[in-house]
Protein backbone atom coordinates (compact mmCIF):
# COMPACT_ATOMS: atom_id res chain seq x y z
CA UNK A 1 0.00 0.00 0.00
CA UNK A 2 1.30 3.29 -0.86
CA UNK A 3 1.94 5.23 2.61
CA UNK A 4 2.98 8.46 1.24
CA UNK A 5 2.79 11.55 0.79
CA UNK A 6 6.26 12.21 -0.98
CA UNK A 7 8.71 14.21 -0.11
CA UNK A 8 8.49 17.79 -1.24
CA UNK A 9 12.32 18.75 -2.58
CA UNK A 10 13.15 21.80 -4.46
CA UNK A 11 15.59 22.37 -7.36
CA UNK A 12 18.26 24.89 -7.02
CA UNK A 13 15.92 27.16 -9.22
CA UNK A 14 12.77 26.76 -6.62
CA UNK A 15 11.21 23.95 -9.09
CA UNK A 16 8.88 21.40 -6.87
CA UNK A 17 9.65 18.36 -6.67
CA UNK A 18 7.09 15.43 -5.00
CA UNK A 19 9.15 12.24 -4.15
CA UNK A 20 8.29 9.18 -2.96
CA UNK A 21 11.18 7.08 -2.71
CA UNK A 22 10.82 3.25 -2.35
CA UNK A 23 14.29 1.73 -2.45
CA UNK A 24 12.52 -2.13 -2.96
CA UNK A 25 10.05 -1.10 -6.04
CA UNK A 26 10.99 -2.68 -9.24
CA UNK A 27 9.22 -0.01 -11.55
CA UNK A 28 9.18 3.61 -11.79
CA UNK A 29 6.92 6.22 -12.51
CA UNK A 30 7.42 10.08 -12.91
CA UNK A 31 4.95 12.76 -14.25
CA UNK A 32 5.61 17.20 -15.18
CA UNK A 33 2.26 18.65 -14.58
CA UNK A 34 1.76 22.12 -15.17
CA UNK A 35 -1.05 24.27 -14.33
CA UNK A 36 -2.84 24.92 -17.90
CA UNK A 37 -6.04 23.12 -19.35
CA UNK A 38 -8.35 23.83 -21.79
CA UNK A 39 -9.75 27.06 -19.97
CA UNK A 40 -6.70 28.48 -20.42
CA UNK A 41 -6.31 28.15 -23.89
CA UNK A 42 -7.73 31.61 -24.71
CA UNK A 43 -6.71 34.20 -25.85
CA UNK A 44 -4.64 32.10 -28.25
CA UNK A 45 -7.45 29.89 -29.15
CA UNK A 46 -9.99 26.37 -28.25
CA UNK A 47 -7.78 23.80 -28.06
CA UNK A 48 -4.00 24.82 -28.07
CA UNK A 49 -3.21 22.90 -24.46
CA UNK A 50 -4.45 19.98 -26.23
CA UNK A 51 -2.92 20.50 -29.52
CA UNK A 52 0.59 21.07 -27.29
CA UNK A 53 -0.07 18.02 -26.09
CA UNK A 54 0.24 16.13 -29.32
CA UNK A 55 3.57 18.31 -30.03
CA UNK A 56 5.34 17.33 -27.49
CA UNK A 57 6.09 13.92 -28.55
CA UNK A 58 6.95 15.87 -32.25
CA UNK A 59 10.61 16.00 -31.09
CA UNK A 60 13.06 18.15 -28.87
CA UNK A 61 16.73 19.87 -29.83
CA UNK A 62 18.06 16.65 -29.33
CA UNK A 63 16.12 14.09 -29.94
CA UNK A 64 14.09 12.92 -33.16
CA UNK A 65 10.14 12.10 -33.20
CA UNK A 66 11.27 8.77 -33.61
CA UNK A 67 13.74 8.70 -30.41
CA UNK A 68 11.24 10.41 -28.39
CA UNK A 69 8.68 7.84 -29.08
CA UNK A 70 10.91 4.13 -28.79
CA UNK A 71 13.61 5.07 -26.41
CA UNK A 72 11.67 4.15 -23.51
CA UNK A 73 9.54 1.90 -24.82
CA UNK A 74 12.43 0.16 -26.60
CA UNK A 75 13.04 -0.08 -22.78
CA UNK A 76 10.27 -1.73 -21.54
CA UNK A 77 8.47 1.41 -20.88
CA UNK A 78 5.30 3.82 -21.53
CA UNK A 79 5.30 7.15 -22.16
CA UNK A 80 1.93 8.93 -22.52
CA UNK A 81 0.16 12.14 -21.70
CA UNK A 82 -3.19 13.74 -21.12
CA UNK A 83 -4.92 17.31 -21.11
CA UNK A 84 -7.73 17.97 -18.43
CA UNK A 85 -9.95 21.52 -17.99
CA UNK A 86 -6.90 22.38 -15.61
CA UNK A 87 -4.14 20.69 -16.43
CA UNK A 88 -1.47 19.14 -18.98
CA UNK A 89 0.49 16.07 -17.68
CA UNK A 90 3.03 14.65 -19.24
CA UNK A 91 3.87 11.14 -17.63
CA UNK A 92 6.03 7.68 -17.71
CA UNK A 93 6.57 4.34 -16.13
CA UNK A 94 9.18 2.08 -16.45
CA UNK A 95 11.92 -0.49 -15.00
CA UNK A 96 13.53 1.08 -12.04
CA UNK A 97 17.11 0.39 -13.77
CA UNK A 98 15.63 3.35 -16.33
CA UNK A 99 14.36 6.33 -13.90
CA UNK A 100 17.26 8.46 -15.09
CA UNK A 101 16.89 7.71 -18.44
CA UNK A 102 13.03 8.58 -18.27
CA UNK A 103 13.73 11.51 -16.33
CA UNK A 104 16.00 12.86 -19.15
CA UNK A 105 13.31 12.12 -21.65
CA UNK A 106 10.65 13.94 -19.64
CA UNK A 107 12.33 16.99 -19.20
CA UNK A 108 13.89 17.12 -22.73
CA UNK A 109 10.56 16.84 -24.31
CA UNK A 110 9.29 19.49 -21.08
CA UNK A 111 11.51 22.47 -22.20
CA UNK A 112 12.75 21.70 -25.39
CA UNK A 113 9.84 20.80 -27.88
CA UNK A 114 10.35 21.78 -31.17
CA UNK A 115 7.79 20.73 -34.40
CA UNK A 116 7.82 21.17 -37.77
CA UNK A 117 5.50 22.81 -40.48
CA UNK A 118 4.37 19.48 -41.34
CA UNK A 119 4.41 17.60 -37.92
CA UNK A 120 2.49 20.53 -36.97
CA UNK A 121 -0.24 19.78 -39.88
CA UNK A 122 -0.25 16.09 -39.34
CA UNK A 123 -1.35 16.55 -35.70
CA UNK A 124 -3.71 19.37 -36.42
CA UNK A 125 -5.72 16.35 -38.99
CA UNK A 126 -5.53 13.72 -35.89
CA UNK A 127 -7.03 16.11 -33.41
CA UNK A 128 -9.89 16.87 -36.35
CA UNK A 129 -10.29 13.23 -36.01
CA UNK A 130 -10.52 12.61 -32.47
CA UNK A 131 -13.58 15.86 -32.43
CA UNK A 132 -15.25 13.51 -35.00
CA UNK A 133 -15.49 10.51 -32.63
CA UNK A 134 -16.47 12.61 -29.77
CA UNK A 135 -19.12 13.93 -31.33
CA UNK A 136 -20.38 10.63 -32.78
CA UNK A 137 -20.15 9.86 -28.99
CA UNK A 138 -23.38 10.39 -27.48
CA UNK A 139 -22.09 10.33 -23.81
CA UNK A 140 -19.45 12.70 -24.52
CA UNK A 141 -21.15 15.16 -27.02
CA UNK A 142 -24.24 15.45 -23.92
CA UNK A 143 -21.10 16.48 -21.58
CA UNK A 144 -19.87 19.05 -23.68
CA UNK A 145 -23.38 20.65 -24.34
CA UNK A 146 -24.37 20.01 -20.69
CA UNK A 147 -21.10 21.89 -19.35
CA UNK A 148 -22.51 25.30 -21.74
CA UNK A 149 -25.42 24.95 -19.77
CA UNK A 150 -23.74 25.39 -16.12
CA UNK A 151 -20.25 27.57 -16.99
CA UNK A 152 -21.78 29.70 -19.92
CA UNK A 153 -20.02 31.65 -21.62
CA UNK A 154 -16.80 30.85 -19.45
CA UNK A 155 -14.01 28.94 -20.63
CA UNK A 156 -14.98 26.41 -18.53
CA UNK A 157 -17.57 24.82 -20.75
CA UNK A 158 -15.06 24.52 -23.86
CA UNK A 159 -14.05 21.17 -25.05
CA UNK A 160 -10.68 20.35 -24.44
CA UNK A 161 -10.04 18.94 -27.69
CA UNK A 162 -11.44 22.32 -29.19
CA UNK A 163 -13.64 23.73 -31.35
CA UNK A 164 -12.74 22.86 -34.82
CA UNK A 165 -12.62 26.40 -36.14
CA UNK A 166 -10.42 27.88 -33.83
CA UNK A 167 -8.17 24.50 -34.18
CA UNK A 168 -7.82 25.14 -37.74
CA UNK A 169 -6.71 28.63 -37.27
CA UNK A 170 -3.68 27.64 -35.09
CA UNK A 171 -0.57 28.19 -36.40
CA UNK A 172 2.79 26.74 -35.35
CA UNK A 173 3.56 30.06 -34.45
CA UNK A 174 1.21 30.65 -32.29
CA UNK A 175 1.17 27.33 -30.32
CA UNK A 176 5.10 27.97 -30.19
CA UNK A 177 4.48 31.52 -28.34
CA UNK A 178 2.23 29.60 -25.80
CA UNK A 179 4.34 27.08 -25.17
CA UNK A 180 7.42 30.09 -24.92
CA UNK A 181 5.51 32.51 -23.40
CA UNK A 182 2.78 30.91 -21.32
CA UNK A 183 2.95 27.54 -20.81
CA UNK A 184 6.07 27.37 -19.87
CA UNK A 185 5.84 30.29 -16.93
CA UNK A 186 3.12 28.38 -15.65
CA UNK A 187 3.07 26.30 -11.88
CA UNK A 188 4.64 23.24 -12.64
CA UNK A 189 5.72 20.02 -10.49
CA UNK A 190 7.47 17.03 -11.06
CA UNK A 191 5.98 13.82 -9.52
CA UNK A 192 8.33 10.58 -9.10
CA UNK A 193 7.65 7.03 -7.58
CA UNK A 194 10.86 4.90 -7.81
CA UNK A 195 14.00 3.56 -5.75
CA UNK A 196 15.80 6.71 -6.71
CA UNK A 197 16.71 9.03 -3.43
CA UNK A 198 15.40 12.23 -3.46
CA UNK A 199 18.50 14.02 -4.12
CA UNK A 200 19.12 11.80 -7.63
CA UNK A 201 16.18 13.02 -8.81
CA UNK A 202 16.80 16.38 -8.04
CA UNK A 203 19.90 16.00 -9.53
CA UNK A 204 18.61 14.45 -13.01
CA UNK A 205 16.42 17.19 -13.33
CA UNK A 206 18.42 20.12 -12.82
CA UNK A 207 20.28 18.84 -15.70
CA UNK A 208 17.52 19.34 -18.06
CA UNK A 209 15.90 22.40 -16.49
CA UNK A 210 16.63 25.45 -18.97
CA UNK A 211 18.94 28.07 -17.19
CA UNK A 212 16.66 30.66 -18.00
CA UNK A 213 14.05 28.99 -16.13
CA UNK A 214 12.49 31.24 -13.06
CA UNK A 215 10.21 29.61 -10.76
CA UNK A 216 9.68 30.61 -6.89
CA UNK A 217 8.20 26.78 -6.95
CA UNK A 218 5.69 27.81 -5.28
CA UNK A 219 1.57 27.72 -6.57
CA UNK A 220 0.44 31.60 -7.42
CA UNK A 221 -3.11 32.57 -7.28
CA UNK A 222 -4.86 31.61 -10.90
CA UNK A 223 -5.13 35.09 -12.00
CA UNK A 224 -4.84 33.95 -15.28
CA UNK A 225 -8.66 32.11 -14.56
CA UNK A 226 -11.97 34.02 -14.51
CA UNK A 227 -14.82 32.86 -12.38
CA UNK A 228 -18.06 31.69 -14.15
CA UNK A 229 -20.99 33.70 -13.05
CA UNK A 230 -23.45 32.49 -11.02
CA UNK A 231 -26.50 30.30 -12.52
CA UNK A 232 -29.59 31.97 -12.29
CA UNK A 233 -33.39 29.92 -11.99
CA UNK A 234 -33.50 26.43 -13.03
CA UNK A 235 -33.89 25.51 -16.54
CA UNK A 236 -34.45 22.63 -18.90
CA UNK A 237 -33.58 21.82 -22.56
CA UNK A 238 -34.80 18.94 -24.83
CA UNK A 239 -33.55 18.62 -28.35
CA UNK A 240 -34.21 15.31 -30.38
CA UNK A 241 -30.94 13.85 -31.82
CA UNK A 242 -29.93 10.77 -34.17
CA UNK A 243 -29.12 8.35 -31.67
CA UNK A 244 -31.18 4.94 -30.80
CA UNK A 245 -31.99 5.70 -27.09
CA UNK A 246 -32.36 8.71 -24.65
CA UNK A 247 -29.46 10.74 -22.94
CA UNK A 248 -29.92 12.87 -19.89
CA UNK A 249 -28.25 14.89 -17.55
CA UNK A 250 -29.16 16.89 -14.16
CA UNK A 251 -26.56 19.01 -12.46
CA UNK A 252 -25.78 22.00 -11.48
CA UNK A 253 -22.93 23.95 -9.82
CA UNK A 254 -20.67 22.44 -6.80
CA UNK A 255 -17.51 23.93 -4.40
CA UNK A 256 -14.29 24.01 -5.66
CA UNK A 257 -11.72 21.75 -4.92
CA UNK A 258 -10.73 23.69 -2.17
CA UNK A 259 -13.62 23.61 -0.27
CA UNK A 260 -14.03 22.38 2.85
CA UNK A 261 -16.67 20.40 2.68
CA UNK A 262 -15.60 18.48 -0.36
CA UNK A 263 -14.84 15.02 1.27
CA UNK A 264 -18.57 15.41 2.57
CA UNK A 265 -19.40 16.02 -0.66
CA UNK A 266 -17.47 13.27 -2.82
CA UNK A 267 -18.97 11.11 -0.03
CA UNK A 268 -22.71 11.68 -0.97
CA UNK A 269 -21.76 11.64 -4.56
CA UNK A 270 -20.40 8.04 -4.14
CA UNK A 271 -23.27 7.08 -2.41
CA UNK A 272 -25.92 8.20 -4.44
CA UNK A 273 -24.72 7.14 -8.14
CA UNK A 274 -21.02 5.87 -7.65
CA UNK A 275 -19.37 3.10 -9.76
CA UNK A 276 -20.97 0.48 -7.54
CA UNK A 277 -24.47 -1.72 -8.52
CA UNK A 278 -25.54 -0.72 -4.95
CA UNK A 279 -25.50 3.22 -5.59
CA UNK A 280 -28.68 4.70 -4.46
CA UNK A 281 -29.94 6.01 -7.80
CA UNK A 282 -28.92 2.33 -9.41
CA UNK A 283 -30.89 0.41 -6.79
CA UNK A 284 -33.86 2.74 -7.46
CA UNK A 285 -34.27 2.81 -11.48
CA UNK A 286 -32.03 0.34 -12.28
CA UNK A 287 -32.44 -2.62 -10.33
CA UNK A 288 -36.51 -2.14 -9.15
CA UNK A 289 -37.62 -0.15 -11.74
CA UNK A 290 -35.50 -1.40 -14.70
CA UNK A 291 -36.02 2.13 -16.52
CA UNK A 292 -32.11 3.02 -17.43
CA UNK A 293 -29.52 0.94 -18.96
CA UNK A 294 -26.68 2.92 -17.26
CA UNK A 295 -27.12 5.63 -14.46
CA UNK A 296 -24.13 7.32 -12.49
CA UNK A 297 -23.79 10.40 -10.08
CA UNK A 298 -20.36 12.83 -10.60
CA UNK A 299 -19.20 15.84 -8.04
CA UNK A 300 -16.17 16.74 -10.75
CA UNK A 301 -14.09 20.30 -8.36
CA UNK A 302 -12.24 22.68 -10.36
CA UNK A 303 -9.70 25.61 -8.45
CA UNK A 304 -12.46 28.24 -8.20
CA UNK A 305 -15.80 26.30 -8.76
CA UNK A 306 -16.85 22.97 -9.32
CA UNK A 307 -20.03 20.63 -10.90
CA UNK A 308 -22.40 18.24 -9.83
CA UNK A 309 -23.73 15.79 -12.50
CA UNK A 310 -26.57 12.57 -12.58
CA UNK A 311 -26.32 10.99 -16.13
CA UNK A 312 -28.75 8.44 -17.47
CA UNK A 313 -29.00 6.28 -20.82
CA UNK A 314 -32.95 4.58 -21.35
CA UNK A 315 -35.56 3.39 -23.67
CA UNK A 316 -36.76 6.29 -25.71
CA UNK A 317 -40.19 5.35 -24.36
CA UNK A 318 -38.76 5.87 -20.68
CA UNK A 319 -36.97 9.23 -20.57
CA UNK A 320 -40.09 11.09 -19.38
CA UNK A 321 -40.60 8.87 -16.13
CA UNK A 322 -36.38 8.50 -15.43
CA UNK A 323 -36.51 12.38 -15.38
CA UNK A 324 -39.19 12.61 -13.50
CA UNK A 325 -38.04 9.98 -10.73
CA UNK A 326 -34.60 11.40 -10.26
CA UNK A 327 -35.74 14.95 -9.99
CA UNK A 328 -37.98 13.13 -6.64
CA UNK A 329 -34.79 11.72 -5.53
CA UNK A 330 -33.24 14.39 -5.47
CA UNK A 331 -36.17 16.75 -3.85
CA UNK A 332 -36.73 14.20 -0.98
CA UNK A 333 -34.36 14.28 1.91
CA UNK A 334 -35.17 10.78 2.67
CA UNK A 335 -34.44 9.49 -1.05
CA UNK A 336 -31.00 11.79 -1.60
CA UNK A 337 -29.17 11.37 2.03
CA UNK A 338 -28.04 8.32 3.77
CA UNK A 339 -29.42 7.31 6.92
CA UNK A 340 -26.69 7.03 9.33
CA UNK A 341 -26.14 3.46 8.84
CA UNK A 342 -26.08 3.76 4.93
CA UNK A 343 -23.63 6.58 5.95
CA UNK A 344 -21.24 4.32 8.08
CA UNK A 345 -21.97 1.79 4.70
CA UNK A 346 -20.92 4.57 2.05
CA UNK A 347 -17.54 5.34 3.80
CA UNK A 348 -16.40 1.59 4.27
CA UNK A 349 -17.20 1.54 0.03
CA UNK A 350 -15.46 4.80 -0.41
CA UNK A 351 -12.26 3.98 2.18
CA UNK A 352 -12.51 0.22 -0.20
CA UNK A 353 -12.04 2.21 -3.49
CA UNK A 354 -9.48 4.50 -2.45
CA UNK A 355 -7.45 1.00 -1.22
CA UNK A 356 -8.19 -0.47 -4.80
CA UNK A 357 -7.31 2.64 -6.48
CA UNK A 358 -3.56 2.23 -5.07
CA UNK A 359 -2.87 -0.90 -7.12
CA UNK A 360 -2.64 2.09 -10.16
CA UNK A 361 0.64 3.66 -8.85
CA UNK A 362 0.91 6.49 -11.00
CA UNK A 363 -2.53 7.48 -10.75
CA UNK A 364 -2.07 8.23 -7.32
CA UNK A 365 1.08 9.89 -7.87
CA UNK A 366 -0.84 12.24 -10.14
CA UNK A 367 -3.33 12.86 -8.10
CA UNK A 368 -0.59 14.09 -5.52
CA UNK A 369 0.96 16.41 -7.46
CA UNK A 370 -2.55 17.94 -8.78
CA UNK A 371 -3.46 18.77 -5.28
CA UNK A 372 0.50 20.23 -4.74
CA UNK A 373 -1.01 22.73 -7.33
CA UNK A 374 -4.29 23.23 -6.10
CA UNK A 375 -2.81 24.45 -2.98
CA UNK A 376 -3.97 21.62 -0.32
CA UNK A 377 -2.20 19.48 1.73
CA UNK A 378 -0.95 16.35 1.05
CA UNK A 379 -2.08 13.46 2.97
CA UNK A 380 -1.06 9.94 3.61
CA UNK A 381 -3.40 6.96 3.07
CA UNK A 382 -3.70 6.63 6.85
CA UNK A 383 -4.96 10.09 6.94
CA UNK A 384 -7.80 10.34 4.03
CA UNK A 385 -8.92 7.19 5.49
CA UNK A 386 -9.20 9.01 9.02
CA UNK A 387 -10.54 11.97 7.71
CA UNK A 388 -13.25 9.36 5.42
CA UNK A 389 -14.15 8.41 8.81
CA UNK A 390 -14.83 11.60 10.89
CA UNK A 391 -16.71 13.07 8.06
CA UNK A 392 -20.04 13.35 10.19
CA UNK A 393 -23.90 13.38 8.73
CA UNK A 394 -24.57 16.01 9.41
CA UNK A 395 -21.92 17.34 6.88
CA UNK A 396 -23.35 15.24 3.94
CA UNK A 397 -27.27 16.46 4.55
CA UNK A 398 -25.99 19.91 4.30
CA UNK A 399 -24.36 19.35 1.60
CA UNK A 400 -27.22 17.58 -0.22
CA UNK A 401 -29.38 20.42 0.70
CA UNK A 402 -27.46 22.88 -0.79
CA UNK A 403 -26.55 21.50 -3.84
CA UNK A 404 -29.90 19.95 -4.49
CA UNK A 405 -32.54 22.61 -2.83
CA UNK A 406 -30.56 25.82 -2.82
CA UNK A 407 -28.88 25.89 -5.92
CA UNK A 408 -30.71 26.41 -9.44
CA UNK A 409 -29.95 23.26 -11.62
CA UNK A 410 -30.27 22.32 -15.37
CA UNK A 411 -31.53 19.91 -17.23
CA UNK A 412 -30.25 18.06 -20.83
CA UNK A 413 -32.66 15.50 -22.39
CA UNK A 414 -31.51 13.89 -25.36
CA UNK A 415 -34.75 11.96 -27.57
CA UNK A 416 -34.69 9.91 -30.09
CA UNK A 417 -36.45 11.21 -33.60
CA UNK A 418 -39.61 9.10 -33.91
Amino acid sequence: MLAGPPQLIKTSAGFPILCLHDSSYNLAHLALINDSGSRDDLPVGSGVTHCLEHLLFKGTSDRSTFQVLSELENKGGDLNAFTTKERLVLHASCPAVHSLHALDLLGDMWWYSKWSEEEFRKEQKVIREEIGMYQDNPEESLLEEFEVMIFGRNALSHPILGFEDQLTALTPKKVHTYYRNIFLHRPTVLVYHGPLEPNEVKAAIERRLPKSLKTSGSVKPKAHRHRPQALRQSKFLEKVQDFNQAYGMIGGRAPSVSNKNRWAIALLFNWLGGDHMSARLSMELREKLALVYEIEAHYSPYSDTGMWSVQFSCDQSSHRLVQKRVEQILNRPSMSTPTATECKIAKEQMIGRILLSEENRLQNLIGWGQAFLDGNRLLATHEIIDRIHRIPRTAVLEAAHHLFRDIPRRSLLWTCAP
